[in-house]
């Protein structure tokens, strides 16, 4: 990607258009440029709204580096961001993640908002976290609150139950989390 190519997706990527940017997204997984890192990170923590901030934490699963999964990390924890923006921030931990991610979505399980605790179940599903079993039990039996454009927290913890308990616990005892990436 050459740098005028970068700098349109950027602009387009934190502009005044959900659509723009999502699309400039969507371009970036296209075409996985590690020298957007910076750009990502930027956007990701002032991008000027929540859908430009949700925009770059879901093209951050294709610029994965550890500082990018640090600042993903770190908006998951900020409750004060919109609810959307960390979720997509924990799609994209999702995918990868360090050892120490794990921890932060068991956590964010019991957060308050509907959509980081759908998204904590679907990752820890994703990781086949077994640790998150219990917590998901309780989630599928009690939590019923719908996510729009989805199903809800219910299903979506029963679903990663299922995940859990049908990965193949050789592979998990014998590589550890295969999405896990080194700090």
């Amino acid at each position: 990607m050459t740098r005028e190519q970068r700098q349109r997706i950027v602009v387009r990527l934190n502009g005044r258009n959900q659509i723009d940017a999502f699309e400039a997204a969507k371009a970036i997984w296209r075409n996985r440029d590690p020298s957007l890192e910076r750009s990502l990170i930027s956007i990701l923590r002032n991008g000027r709204r929540p859908f430009n901030r949700a925009a770059a934490a879901y093209a951050m699963q294709m610029v994965t580096t550890p500082r990018t999964i640090r600042a993903l990390e770190r908006v998951v924890e900020k409750r004060s961001e919109h609810p959307k923006v960390r979720g997509y921030a924990v799609e994209s931990l999702a995918h990868r993640h360090r050892k120490e991610t794990h921890g932060l979505l068991l956590k964010a399980l019991g957060d308050p908002s509907k959509v980081v605790r759908f998204w904590c179940a679907f990752a820890l599903g994703q990781m086949a976290e077994l640790r998150a079993v219990p917590r998901l039990e309780r989630l599928a039996a009690t939590d019923k609150r719908l996510v729009r454009g989805f199903h809800s927290v219910a299903e979506e913890a029963a679903d990663a139950i299922k995940n859990i308990k049908t990965e193949n616990p050789f592979h998990r005892r014998r590589s550890g989390c295969v999405f896990c990436i080194r700090n």
